[in-house]
């Protein structure tokens, strides 16, 4: 593993630290999401019954001892649950934001690292046919194939690494946004619920 680091170049530092970076962000974004991992139709549920009985406290509680983005919003909105409609529905729409925000948060490290990955590999690409080259002027030809394979070998190293970073790193980026983007669609719902569920207690 050395061996083959070694051969890849000066290049291949900035992909390793690339690669710890996105290995690193990843096992985090993976850690946060799971964390906030809630069954949102059962907390729904009780909530429901809860504020059709008139325990809004009761109701408060279940939300708030709930976690993720789902029962942040439905504690915002619970907690405004005197005032207006577009009151409680501003107030939501803004926890909800700010939800979003720290689903994201560090998801724009990994897309410039799907980025920067590849082109730094055609960095190493580059600066290995220029070794090559420079083996070629200095040895006014062939006449030295080991010496040449060198700045060869640099090339397709960085190129191959630089995408074994990349392509995994977009893989995984897809999926957790489509975790962000499945939490986002299910914070909406849940809160156009609790809104129905005030109105038909006339509490605005």
């Amino acid at each position: 593993m050395v061996e083959f680091i070694v051969r890849g170049g000066p290049v291949m530092i900035p992909l390793l630290f690339c690669s710890i970076v996105a290995v690193a962000v990843i096992l985090e974004r993976f850690w946060f999401l799971y964390r906030t991992r809630v069954d949102t139709e059962e907390l729904m549920d009780d909530v429901k019954l809860s504020l059709g009985q008139g325990k809004v406290l009761e109701a408060m509680q279940l939300a708030k001892k709930s976690r993720g983005p789902v029962a942040s919003v439905l504690s915002a909105g619970i907690a405004y649950y005197d005032r207006e409609k577009e009151e409680i529905k501003e107030r939501m729409e803004e926890v909800g934001r700010e939800e979003i925000h720290r689903m994201e948060r560090r998801m724009t490290i990994l897309d410039a690292i799907v980025n920067i990955a590849p082109l730094l590999g055609l960095l190493g690409t580059v600066t290995g046919i220029i070794k090559s080259f420079n083996v070629m002027a200095a040895l006014d030809g062939i006449d030295a194939p080991a010496a040449l394979s060198v700045g060869i070998a640099e090339a397709l190293i960085t190129t191959a690494t630089g995408l074994m970073i990349a392509i995994p790193t977009m893989a995984v980026y897809a999926y957790l946004n489509s975790i962000i983007d499945r939490n986002t669609a299910d914070m909406t719902r849940r809160a156009n619920e609790l809104l129905t569920v005030l109105e038909s207690r006339g509490e605005y």
